[in-house]
């Protein structure tokens, strides 16, 4: 595990880093290398990691997601309650069975989404009031398995994410298309003033050329009258 949190760090200072993806990492069913070091860390991922035991578990203060799921856990979450913003944890596909174990969770005030899996449990046929109780034990929980305790599943956060994203988007294109159109307009008038300018440059030539012609046949007509009266 010491080499895979190396490999993850990448030179970085562990006190700088905000997320770890420790994903699949070989154990031996404890926690090794994760230190009070990582105190800016907010979102750890241990899924799927062979973990058995969380005894060696760190204070972590600024974590926010955690999840430990696909692992072979069944007691433990007392060692959690250091983790005080804890927001969203996520132990589904363990080897939890009683609503008990999840009693130490109490003390996270700020935790509203909790994911355990409990289709799995023994007693799924006790399901909506095992849900109801947890819900009761847990009061800031929110969502349960992704849903609420009416049963609304819960929205997608990234793609309510992306939704804002796109309409910062098309606001953007937005405001684009009406600087191009206000561009397009501004280039049309100046058209018009440069064919207005060359209308009026070619009026005035004409002109000045219908004057010359006008004087030249005023002075022939004055040169004829005095040959005539010589």
């Amino acid at each position: 595990m010491d080499r895979r949190i190396n490999l993850e760090l990448r030179g970085r200072q562990p006190s700088k880093l905000k997320e770890l993806d420790l994903s699949g990492c070989k154990t031996g069913g404890e926690i090794e290398g994760l230190t009070e070091e990582f105190e800016s860390l907010e979102v750890l991922d241990f899924s799927n990691s062979n973990i058995t035991t969380l005894k060696t578990f760190p204070k972590l203060p600024n974590l926010r997601k955690l999840d430990f799921s696909g692992n072979r856990l069944s007691k433990g979450l007392e060692n959690l309650k250091e983790c005080t913003n804890l927001k969203h944890i996520i132990i589904s596909g363990n080897r939890f069975r009683e609503m008990e174990v999840l009693e130490p969770l109490k003390s996270l005030e700020h935790l509203t989404h909790l994911e355990i899996g409990l289709d799995s449990w023994n007693h799924c046929q006790e399901q909506p009031q095992t849900r109801m109780k947890i819900f009761e034990m847990l009061p800031s929980l929110q969502y349960l398995d992704q849903t609420d305790i009416d049963g609304n599943e819960e929205e997608d956060d990234e793609s309510i994410i992306n939704g804002k994203v796109l309409d910062d988007v098309s606001d953007g294109d937005d405001e684009l298309e009406d600087e191009e159109g206000e561009e397009d307009e501004e280039d049309d008038e100046e058209s018009e003033e440069e064919d207005d300018e060359g209308i009026n440059s070619r009026a005035l030539y004409d002109n000045g050329v219908v004057l010359q012609d006008d004087d030249d046949d005023e002075d022939y007509n004055e040169d004829a009258s005095d040959d005539e009266e010589e």
